[in-house]
């Protein structure tokens, strides 16, 4: 089954990158499913960083901080689920979007405040991505709790510029997997076909040579001298 994916495995990511083109599509075509899907994505991000953050931070007081964080991530994600799956999530969204706003602008703004945080206070190890990404994220953030919320579509198209980045991303990569999975079968089928050319071909007898009686040529003898010396 592990080889069967492996090598089949440019299939699901394409099926992959054409479901998030069309989620992004949908969205932006229709808002009803922007809540859930905003929701899973916090939901998401915050369970698959639960054991790779925690198990690699030896700061105990870093733990805890990185702890508290996924667990409001995880709790804004299923309340976004929750009252989105009702068909209804006017109890989250008002007139200017304004409650919906200040859960997405407080995902954001504790992101790069915690990791602003760890970098300068705890010593957490930093980069350009990072600090960057971090700080576009914390600025947003900011952005949105100052203004009061954000509209809609706006948000839909995000998601959809998003998605299509994603997709674009994983079928690349499945294009790759795509290209390597040819390329190792003609190879398997060159070599194949050499192995059975050579098998083909009639093996030439090998003779001892010794058996072989080489023509000697044996000097004629001198003459005989003269019987008689004078």
């Amino acid at each position: 089954m592990k080889e069967f994916f492996k090598k089949y495995l440019f299939v699901f990511e394409w099926i992959g990158a054409a479901i998030l083109i069309g989620v992004g599509i949908f969205t932006v075509l229709d808002n009803s499913i922007l809540v859930i899907l905003v929701g899973l994505i916090l939901f998401v991000f915050a369970l698959l960083r639960v054991v790779p953050l925690l198990k690699t931070t030896p700061d105990k007081v870093l733990r805890i901080i990185y702890a508290v964080e996924i667990l409001l991530n995880l709790v804004a994600g299923i309340l976004l689920v929750v009252e989105g799956s009702k068909g209804d999530a006017s109890s989250l969204m008002d007139a200017d979007n304004r409650i919906f706003g200040y859960i997405i602008g407080g995902v954001l703004y504790l992101r790069g405040f915690v990791h602003f945080y760890a970098t300068s206070m705890r010593k957490e190890p930093n980069d350009y991505v990072k600090f960057f990404t971090n700080l576009a994220l914390f600025t947003v953030g900011t952005f949105i709790i100052a203004r009061g919320g954000f509209e809609t579509m706006f948000l839909a198209y995000v998601i959809l510029v998003l998605a299509c980045l994603s997709a674009l991303f994983i079928g690349y990569s499945g294009f790759k997997h795509y290209r390597n999975n040819r390329y190792e079968l003609r190879a398997r089928e060159e070599t194949k076909k050499a192995v059975e050319k050579e098998k083909e071909q009639p093996t030439d007898s090998i003779s001892d040579p010794a058996s072989k009686k080489q023509d000697v040529v044996v000097p004629e003898k001198e003459e005989k001298k003269d019987e008689a010396q004078l």
